[in-house]
């Protein structure tokens, strides 16, 4: 399954599918602080259809804002930080000592 962050017409959709298919979706308005509101949805999204995170195959963004605007980067950023813990990297980077670091 996939989630896909939809950010359009002022409008913010958090979208579960699989494959083409809409399982569930949790809207929201752009101008209700995305940055306060796109984890605790993303969770709820979760909670309501009873997934985990290891359910969750791959996070896309869609938008028509143009790169600069802050709600996309905020988007962009939970996928590319969604994807780099799927991928494994985050227990390395636990299993790593940084102690010994200058």
């Amino acid at each position: 399954m996939n989630i896909v962050i939809e950010i359009k017409n002022k409008i913010t959709k958090l979208i579960l599918k699989d494959g083409q298919k809409t399982l569930d979706e949790v809207i929201f308005g752009v101008d209700e602080n995305i940055s306060e509101k796109l984890l605790p949805n993303f969770d709820l999204l979760l909670k309501k259809n009873k997934l985990t995170l290891k359910d969750i195959e791959k996070v896309d963004v869609e938008s028509d804002l143009g790169d600069t605007f802050t709600s996309r980067r905020i988007a962009e950023a939970m996928r590319n930080a969604f994807m780099w813990t799927k991928n494994g990297r985050s227990q390395k980077m636990l299993d790593t000592d940084f102690g010994n670091s200058v």
